[in-house]
C-alpha cells in the first residue's frame, strides 16, 4: 500500500536579539518559543517524481535546489497544504523549509544528514537559530549567538514552555522586513551602547530564563517586557522606535487590556502579549478583535514538541 510523509512544524513567536549590533562581544545571542498556531503543514508522496505545489512553492523550490542538487533528490511529490503568512514575524520561510526537506530526505531514504546541516545549506541561521531549534525540539530555547568563526548558532538551553500560559497574538497590516533587507542592516548597523547590551543580556538570563524554570508568571511578564524594550532601543532607527510604527496600537490594546508581558516578534508586524490561562486570554481576544477590526487575533498555545512527523498509509 502506498505511502506518504506528513511534517507539521509549529511557528515561533522571537524574544529578542541580545546584541545584534556590537562586534566587541558575542554577536546575537537569540530567544524565542514554538507556538501552535498558525502551523505549517507538508506532505510528501514518495511514489511519485520530485516536484513542489501548494502554498508558496515556487519560492520554496528556488530555495530548496541547493539541497536537492547537493544530496542529488530525484523523488517526492511536495504539496504545502498549510503554512503560515509571510514576512509577519512568525518565522515561516524557516518552518516551510525545514518542514519540506525534511520530509524529502525521509522520501529519498537519507538518513546521514542533520537537520543542522540543513539548515546550513538552505543558509538558515545567519542571525538566529531560534526557528531552527523550535522546529526541532519545541518549547522555549536560547542559540548562542556567533563569532566570526561560528557556521550556525549552537543551542544554548531549550525548556518546555508552562503550557497553562497562554499568548494573544496580534497581526496588524504591514509586513516586515524581508531576510536580504534584515541582513543588510545587521552588516551596516552602529554598535549599540555596550550597558544597552549588557541590559537584554540581564533581563534574558537572569530573570526570563529563572521565570520560567521556577514557572513564576508574573516575573516572567515583567522580564519579558522589559527585555523586548530594551531590545527595542537598538532596533528604534531602523524600524521607526521602540516598536515598528504597525505594531504600537496592537501593543497599546495588550496593555490597556491589562496584559503585562508584551512583545513584538522580530521585525513584526505580529505582536504578542502572555496570558495566564486560556479562558482569559480568549477573552482578551476577542475584546482586541472587536477593537482592531482590520488585524488578525488569534490565541495561541505553547508548543513543547516541535515539528512532528508521521509516515501514512495512502488507499
Amino acid at each position: 500500500m502506498p505511502k506518504r510523509v506528513v511534517v507539521e512544524s509549529p511557528a515561533r513567536l522571537h524574544f529578542g536579539v541580545v546584541n545584534p549590533f556590537n562586534n566587541e562581544y558575542r554577536l546575537y545571542v537569540s530567544a524565542g518559543v514554538a507556538i501552535s498556531r498558525p502551523k505549517t503543514r507538508v506532505v510528501t508522496y514518495p511514489d511519485r517524481g520530485l516536484h513542489i505545489e501548494g502554498c508558496r512553492s515556487e519560492e520554496l523550490l528556488k530555495r530548496l535546489e541547493p539541497l536537492i542538487d547537493v544530496l542529488k533528490l530525484k523523488k517526492g511529490h511536495v504539496i504545502v497544504e498549510e503554512c503560515a503568512p509571510a514576512h509577519v514575524g512568525l518565522g515561516s520561510t524557516t518552518q516551510l523549509l525545514l518542514s519540506a526537506a525534511r520530509a524529502l530526505l525521509i522520501t529519498n531514504e537519507i538518513t546521514n544528514v542533520s537537520m543542522i546541516d540543513i539548515a546550513k545549506l538552505l543558509k538558515l541561521g545567519r542571525v538566529s537559530g531560534v526557528g531552527t531549534y523550535v522546529h526541532m525540539y519545541g518549547g522555549f530555547v536560547v542559540d548562542a549567538g556567533r563569532k566570526r568563526q561560528t557556521d550556525f548558532p549552537k543551542l544554548l538551553l531549550r525548556l518546555p514552555f508552562p503550557e497553562e500560559w497562554r499568548f494573544v497574538v496580534i497581526i496588524p497590516k504591514g509586513k516586515g522586513l524581508d531576510e536580504h533587507l534584515e541582513y543588510q542592516i545587521f552588516r551596516t548597523a552602529k554598535p549599540a551602547a555596550p550597558e544597552v547590551v549588557w541590559r537584554a543580556s540581564f533581563m534574558l538570563l537572569h530573570e526570563l530564563v529563572p521565570a520560567i524554570i521556577e514557572q513564576d508568571f508574573d516575573a516572567f511578564s515583567k522580564a519579558l517586557s522589559e527585555l523586548q524594550r530594551t531590545v527595542g532601543l537598538m532596533f528604534r532607527e531602523y524600524q521607526g522606535g521602540i516598536f515598528a510604527h504597525y505594531s504600537n496600537v496592537a501593543i497599546d490594546a495588550l496593555l490597556s487590556a491589562g496584559v503585562v508581558g508584551v512583545g513584538q516578534s522580530s521585525w513584526g508586524p505580529a505582536v504578542y502579549g502572555v496570558v495566564r490561562g486560556a479562558e482569559r486570554a480568549h477573552s482578551i481576544a476577542s475584546s482586541i478583535k472587536a477593537l482592531l477590526s482590520d488585524s488578525e487575533v488569534f490565541v495561541a498555545d505553547p508548543d513543547n514538541r516541535g515539528a512532528v512527523v508521521k509516515i501514512e498509509l495512502v488507499d
